[in-house]
């Protein structure tokens, strides 16, 4: 029981580090999300998903 208790979804238990990134994406979409350049726009989007990815599966 104590296994399942120590990871979460997918096998992850995040840490406040890993939670502080996810959350840093998030705002990062949520201004970068309606600006007019597809650049700026898409840019936001993809280094959100990989700082994410990064920090909840490199274990840095």
């Amino acid at each position: 029981m104590n296994l399942l208790a120590s990871s979460g979804p997918f096998g992850i238990s995040p840490s406040t580090d890993q939670l502080i990134v996810i959350n840093l994406a998030a705002i990062l979409v949520g201004t970068t999300f309606n600006a007019p350049q597809k650049s700026i726009k898409w840019g936001g989007v993809v280094i959100a998903v990989v700082t994410s990815t990064c920090a909840i599966w490199c274990q840095h």
